[in-house]
């Protein structure tokens, strides 16, 4: 195999790592059993604070800006050490890796958010 499909193999396979690592990483909120009191309430709780910690969109800030930057700089770093032979399989690696690191920053954003809330509600809520 010629050492620039070798590298295409490599990226492709790098990406799909990233995303699969991307979406195994749900958010979590882990909640005191003792602290609560009624299951049903805690229920009905979890679920709303859940629901306001979803709306939250990594997309609009610089956070964003950031990771979008970053991975274009490691894929022009790239295109130039290989002689540009990679050069659309990097920006798809490029763009999978932004997406996932993207998305790790929101899942924690989320996870604070949510256990804010169920402290609020009254509950000893912890981010792992």
């Amino acid at each position: 195999m010629r050492s620039g499909a070798r590298a295409v193999q490599r990226i492709l396979c790098g990406a799909l790592a990233l995303s699969l690592a991307a979406c195994a990483s749900a958010p979590q909120v882990i909640v005191d059993p003792k602290s609560i009191a009624d299951r049903k309430t805690y229920n009905d709780d979890r679920r709303e604070c859940r629901d306001l910690a979803r709306q939250y969109r990594a997309g609009n800030g610089t956070a964003s800006a950031a990771v979008g930057a970053g991975a274009a700089v490691a894929t022009a770093g790239l295109v130039v050490a290989t002689g540009g032979l990679v050069l659309i399989p990097a920006g798809i690696a490029g763009a999978a890796a932004g997406g996932s690191m993207a998305q790790g920053h929101e899942d924690q954003v989320r996870q604070k958010i949510e256990a804010k809330c169920m402290t609020d509600r009254g509950y000893k809520a912890y981010v792992p």
